[in-house]
């Protein structure tokens, strides 16, 4: 009796019904990111070529050259084992190696020549992971720089100053090229539920290592971590011609081989943008924090990489990915409190070195690529422009909140307060809410332990205070001024160490001793509000009683009586046209107050109450 082939049939049409559920199902949204394919590599065996080639494949094989020289070995065509998108190769000696690659088509691409990564590139010296790598490459002497190739399936190399036996051939597969019908389309399904980008500090949407499909079991040790002061750009010298989709791949197959290939504990960038903008998070271990990557040796501990994906020693990068890159620095250096004026330096193993350095200006390597690095000028400008945006909304404060005698920086927006320890360094944030997103920031020493603490003043006039630099309930509450119309303040006006309330209405002030309800106790007209002055106080001459002060554009206007009449204290520094916003504190511990601006982020600040340069300048976020 014959059996029917019913098992053949019944997977051909369950291939089919999946592929007509493809057909059907919606298309996921912009913004979903479907599930990477298995990442695979594989190892072939090289062998030399045969003197008379048979098959035609070898016709054209004296056509290899390594620097216009003919090369002495060439391989036999190399069949992968399964269709391949990245190419690396590892070896002995000092060969030059050039290979070429026959896509689906079966056509062949012209003789590439291969790359060894710089001995600058990778892990610190010394460090755990530079062991590892070490160990992991004590059966070769380099390691190549991997190779897009996009769609392949077999592989040749021409082989000059050593012989084929000394080289190492690597084949990846990042794009799931060998998969089938079934499982590519199951593996499409499943990606249709995944969440969108993250979005990072609402400038630059990241793509997370989960997004991109990192396989996380190759992953090797925890991440280590030190304060970034600068930034490394490179670029990833492979192909300047994928396309959108597989960008992705690149980014998997730069994974596999720095990991596999390299010996790396993880990617060794910690940020890849793509020629078409988009950011890629690389190293592991959190976007928002000083990982130390394996992307320039010995310049890793303090620094951060961005990579632009291509080869810009001759291709021309892509303005939108040179603009992604600089907003994606930008917003790190927020994070982190750089300095993002384009002149500004940092010190590192003994050199001075700009805040923004290409990778060649930090080792002997040709990165990012001359026609990128020509563009590093321009991108410190822009870098500026984008970190002083993202200070947009914020409102600055100052007060001593470690007790020290010092006065520091903050910053508060929508109930948000971050504040930093000391003016001139930026150490130690406390971040926390208080206060609703239309409330007022006001700072004071509301109960005379020494220390500032913070509250806010409500569209409605009602004041409310903590005692302590953190999140909960108002300890003091009550209701002073005409919310919306009244300009609030705080200071210590009768010298008894204590803040009190105080409203500006227009050219009125009105000033209380008490934390609470009332009539201003103390009241006068100094200065127009709605004329574009801007009312401030301190303690100008020392003697511990809070004055007041008005900024009229470039001009201070400083009094040292509760009291109307001209400034007794009058001098130009900054301007409220430029977009200066006015700040005072007590910068250096001496009893008299300081001023300074705020400008785009900048802290500009003097000790002295007359006009000249900043003697403390910063950029403080």
């Amino acid at each position: 009796m014959r059996v029917p082939a019913v098992a053949p049939r019944r997977a051909a049409v369950l291939t089919l019904l999946v592929a007509m559920l493809a057909m059907w199902l919606p298309v996921a949204p912009v913004q979903a990111v479907e599930v990477a394919p298995e990442t695979r590599q594989a190892q072939l065996e090289v062998t030399d070529a045969p003197a008379t080639p048979e098959d035609g494949e070898h016709a054209d094989q004296d056509e290899a050259e390594v620097d216009g020289g003919a090369t002495s070995a060439v391989s036999d065509v190399l069949e992968a084992p399964f269709a391949f998108s990245m190419v690396g190769f590892r070896g002995r000696g000092d060969p030059q190696v050039v290979f070429r690659y026959r896509d689906g088509d079966g056509d062949w691409s012209a003789w590439q020549t291969v790359e060894p990564l710089d001995e600058l590139d990778g892990p610190d010296e010394g460090s755990s992971e530079d062991r590892a790598a070490d160990r992991a490459a004590t059966d070769v002497d380099w390691v190549g720089e991997p190779h897009w190739v996009s769609e392949a399936t077999a592989i040749q190399l021409a082989v000059d100053g050593g012989v084929m036996a000394d080289v190492d051939v690597h084949v990846i597969d990042s794009m799931g090229l060998s998969e089938n019908l079934l499982q590519r389309t199951s593996r499409r399904l499943r990606g249709l539920t995944t969440a969108p980008p993250a979005e990072a500090f609402g400038a630059q949407d990241i793509v997370t290592r989960a997004q991109w499909g990192a396989d996380e079991s190759i992953r090797r040790n925890n991440p280590s971590y030190a304060t970034p002061r600068f930034a490394v750009l490179h670029h990833t010298a492979g192909s300047n011609t994928y396309t959108r989709e597989q960008a992705p791949g690149v980014v998997r197959g730069i994974y596999s081989w720095h990991v596999n290939g390299n010996g790396w504990s993880d990617i060794g960038y910690n940020f890849l943008v793509d020629r078409y903008g988009t950011v890629y998070e690389g190293r592991f271990g959190g976007m928002d924090r000083g990982v130390v990557g394996a992307h320039a040796r010995n310049y890793n501990s303090g620094s951060f990489g961005v990579a632009i994906m291509g080869n810009f020693e001759v291709g021309t990068p892509p303005q939108v990915a040179v603009d992604a890159a600089s907003r994606v620095i930008a917003w790190k250096y927020v994070v982190h409190n750089i300095d993002p004026r384009p002149s500004a330096t940092t010190v590192h193993n003994g050199n001075v070195i700009n805040r923004l350095v290409g990778h060649r200006d930090v080792g002997q390597t040709a990165c990012p690529g001359r026609e990128l690095y020509g563009r590093m000028p321009a991108m410190r400008t822009s870098i500026q422009s984008t970190a002083g945006s993202y200070a947009a909304g914020w409102i600055p404060v100052t007060g001593d909140w470690t007790g020290n005698g010092r006065s520091s920086m903050g910053w508060f927006k929508d109930g948000v307060w971050r504040l930093y320890d000391r003016p001139d360094s930026l150490s130690r944030v406390q971040e926390f809410r208080f206060g609703q997103p239309e409330d007022l920031p006001v700072t004071g020493d509301w109960n005379g332990d020494g220390r500032t603490t913070v509250g806010v003043v409500s569209s409605e006039g009602r004041w409310q205070l903590r005692n302590s630099n953190s999140s909960g309930p108002a300890e003091i509450t009550f209701r002073y001024g005409r919310g919306g119309i009244d300009y609030p303040m705080a200071g210590d006006w009768n010298g008894d160490g204590r803040y009190g309330p105080a409203v500006v209405r227009d050219g009125e002030w009105h000033l209380r001793n008490s934390l609470s309800g009332g009539n201003g106790q103390i009241v006068f007209t100094y200065g127009r509000v709605l004329l574009g002055d801007v009312p401030l106080v301190g303690d100008w001459n020392g003697n511990g009683r809070y004055t007041p002060a008005i900024l009229r554009d470039r001009e201070w206007h400083l009094r040292n009586t509760h009291s109307g009449g001209p400034g007794e204290i009058v001098f130009v520094f900054g301007r409220l046209t430029q977009g200066d916003i006015p700040i005072t504190g007590n910068w250096n511990g001496d009893p008299r107050t300081g001023i300074g601006v705020t400008r785009a982020g900048q802290w500009h600040l003097r000790n002295t109450l007359s006009g000249g340069a900043a003697e403390i300048s910063f950029f403080g976020w």
